[in-house]
């Protein structure tokens, strides 16, 4: 299979990131009607799992034989760790440093892209990088970080989880010599939420609160299909043409869409250095998806 077109896989991982946005106001909106939050996410992987084998299988795009794969499952574990991560940490740290801490995986991706594919950045997009970095870093001062040491705790675990997503995105760019991009998303979305079923087995042993009320399937189906199931397809699918550091670098955009709707929905406020911030994550967006990679590594498909 040829390597899928620059333009339309910008186009491509630009529509996952606007819709991955809206999973923050949709995350933190679920949760007020369940009782642990790792049942809520593993439910929502649950309900990901059976909407993106329905539409793969009826489409014909995947095959069971792709789970026989070490490799799979690796990924797969990759994207639950990094998720428990998160949301481990989010009880421990503020949701602003949590949004600077996963979505600075941006350098943590172009540091692992250079060892796993040489991808060499030039000028322009060494600045666009700098400048998605420090956007991030505006849009979340204005929610008052204060590096406290009770809070340490959490923003390692924050921090840990986007290098788990800057591994999940390196090999998922090295899976592509062997699968197609619908292929390894799908298999990624399932194993991930059989990963998860151990966690929340665990807490259930425990004596967990697993109660959940009917407005949170509102919230578990929403998150399921549109931000974990549709969202990773597309994603993987512009992952075949552009590299690994300029599909994390445009993902930033998710921030400004989950600034967006917190502020319209949440009444959230935005001060001038936030919209300062959000100027410059568009700036970095096109400044790092613009113009190609040096010696950027091509999906050829199965082989």
């Amino acid at each position: 299979m040829p390597p899928r077109d620059r333009r339309n896989a910008v186009l491509l991982t630009t529509f996952a990131s606007l819709i991955w946005g809206t999973s923050f106001p949709g995350v933190k909106w679920g949760l007020g009607y369940v009782g642990n939050d790792m049942f809520f996410l593993w439910l929502r992987f649950v309900v990901a799992s059976a909407a993106t084998l329905a539409i793969v299988l009826l489409l014909r795009r995947f095959s069971f034989k792709v789970l026989k794969d070490p490799m799979i499952w690796l990924v797969g574990s990759m994207n639950a760790g990094a998720f428990v991560a998160q949301y481990i940490g989010l009880t421990l740290t503020t949701a602003s440093k949590t949004a600077l801490l996963v979505d600075i995986n941006v350098i943590a991706v172009a540091i692992l892209s250079f060892f796993a594919f040489r991808e060499r950045l030039n000028k322009v997009q060494t600045a666009g990088i700098l400048a998605g970095v420090v956007g991030i870093v505006l849009l979340t001062a204005d929610g008052g970080m204060s590096f406290a040491e009770d809070e340490f705790l959490g923003d390692i675990i924050v921090y840990l989880s986007g290098w788990g997503w800057a591994f999940y995105i390196v090999y998922n760019k090295r899976l592509l010599s062997r699968y197609t991009a619908i292929e390894i998303s799908t298999a990624a979305i399932v194993t991930s939420a059989v990963w998860l079923a151990a966690p929340v087995a665990y807490l259930g042993a425990t004596g967990a609160d697993f109660t959940i009320e009917p407005m949170a399937w509102v919230a578990i189906i929403y998150l399921g299909i549109a931000c974990t199931s549709v969202a990773m397809l597309l994603w993987a699918m512009g992952l075949e043409g552009v590299s690994a550091t300029a599909s994390a670098t445009i993902m930033l955009l998710e921030i400004v869409t989950a600034l967006v709707i917190s502020i319209t929905m949440l009444h959230e406020t935005l001060e001038q250095l936030a919209l300062v911030g959000a100027a410059l994550i568009l700036a970095a967006i096109y400044l790092v998806a613009s113009t190609g990679h040096e010696g950027e590594p091509r999906a050829t498909g199965p082989a």
